[in-house]
């Protein structure tokens, strides 16, 4: 239930209790419940259109994924900053045998204040590094909403067909049912056997079971479709077919590959990847730490010292430490290279297929539509007037029964398959925009 259904209900919940307040008169229980539940019982189906974008606002994967967006954002900016400087606190040539500060030269209190830079310009490249992994999380977040928008379409494509398949089962029951009365009818003519009676009356109660199936199958959808909301019950979803945009050329597809967010958040992390080379040169360089004290001495006539350091890391032995971690970043990098590469290889074989699949699916229905459906109800209608006027025999009417059966289920799968083609392929050249 949305937001908006809420509030309108409960707008109607308080002007019934403000109606009783006031003393407006007994209202009886229907009334009531009309006033309360009213909303409710008129609100319209969900379309695909709106469905797609509660998935994007509500649900929980994507949510999480946001919020590791955020957290790459502050590291990043985090992780480009100088560490914290050290304060240092102390008691110099402190006699243990009195611990006086005023007896002895050089017995003083001391404090101090000392800041390491790392090598130059490891700062900066692991600031760009953390941006970059960034940037690979907002396009993996493209990617994942339109994985989940296709996984949605999915399950809605496969729920109408389902919908869509006991109408036709349904329908070729009312078909069964003609073929009962005619066998019925030559049987009381005596022209039919008892046992063509029966089998027409087993073939038309057979059709209870697919109907059943469909329905278990159709809940199934309905569940998936719940979960991918983030909806605590089932929807009530449009009937109608949605109207998908055809997809361009396979050239145009192609092309429009590099754009695909899950590729170019590989492409990302391969460019992480290869700063953390940079980021690992940088390690032959040393780090400096510079200090500064100030010691106030206690013993008359002394004076107060100042003492001020430089200290250098000294990165003179690098075969076992700095040249290792440079060829373990080079490694890291190539294999991310190698992640892309084959990615890439992916997705292309997948457009390629789903493409073909697209256009065979596009040929069948039409060929179904055109030429096989139309055949198989006239080929049943005329062994049905041929069996009627006692020319054919059951067998012929049941087996042209369910040839159309078959056609008709087959024709609503072609085009579930051709949306769910259409939809593969519309995720396949989604564009990794950047988020705001």
């Amino acid at each position: 239930m949305s937001d908006v259904q809420r509030s309108s209900g409960n707008k109607y919940f308080l002007k019934w209790v403000a109606a009783i307040c006031r003393g407006a008169g007994p209202l009886s229980l229907p009334a009531m419940l009309m006033m309360v539940f009213s909303p409710y019982a008129s609100a319209a189906p969900l379309s695909l259109q709106g469905a797609e974008a509660i998935a994007l606002r509500q649900n929980p994967g994507l949510g999480a994924l946001t919020q590791k967006i955020a957290e790459l954002r502050h590291k990043a900016v985090a992780v480009a900053q100088l560490p914290d400087p050290h304060l240092g606190l102390g008691a110099v040539n402190l006699p243990i045998n009195s611990f006086s500060m005023n007896r002895q030269q050089m017995s003083m209190l001391s404090v101090g204040l000392s800041q390491t830079f790392p090598s130059f310009g490891k700062l900066g490249l692991e600031g760009q590094q953390a941006g970059m992994e960034a940037q690979m999380a907002n396009f993996t977040l493209r990617g994942q909403a339109a994985e989940l928008v296709l996984l949605l379409r999915r399950a809605w494509l496969q729920a109408l067909y389902t919908e869509n398949a006991m109408a036709t089962v349904r329908h070729q029951e009312q078909l069964e049912a003609e073929s009962v009365q005619a066998a019925l009818a030559l049987y009381r003519s005596a022209q039919g056997s008892q046992a063509e009676v029966l089998r027409a009356q087993l073939a038309r109660d057979s059709l209870a079971n697919d109907i059943t199936r469909l329905q278990a199958e159709q809940a199934s959808d309905l569940a998936q479709i719940a979960q991918i909301l983030n909806l605590p019950e089932p929807p009530s979803i449009e009937k109608q077919w949605p109207n998908l945009p055809p997809p361009p050329t396979l050239a145009e597809m192609e092309a429009r590959l590099s754009g695909q967010p899950l590729l170019r958040a590989a492409q990302a992390q391969t460019r992480a990847a290869q700063m953390g080379v940079q980021v690992a040169k940088t390690g032959y360089w040393p780090d400096v730490t510079v200090s500064v004290g100030y010691g106030q001495d206690f013993h008359p006539g002394s004076p107060n010292w100042l003492s001020a350091g430089v200290n250098l890391s000294l990165p003179i032995f690098p075969g076992d430490r700095q040249d290792q971690d440079v060829a373990a970043a080079q490694a890291k990098a190539q294999q991310a290279q190698y992640r892309y590469d084959d990615q890439h290889l992916a997705l292309t074989r997948q457009v390629r297929a789903a493409f073909a699949r697209y256009i065979a699916l596009k040929t069948q229905l039409d060929r179904t539509d055109q030429r096989l459906l139309p055949t198989a109800r006239n080929a049943f209608s005329a062994t049905l007037a041929a069996y009627s006027a006692g020319r054919a025999g059951l067998n012929a009417v049941l087996r042209t029964q369910k040839e159309m059966l078959d056609y008709a289920l087959a024709r609503l799968q072609y085009r579930r398959d051709l949306a769910i083609s259409a939809a593969e392929l519309d995720f396949l050249t989604t564009q990794g925009e950047m988020q705001p």
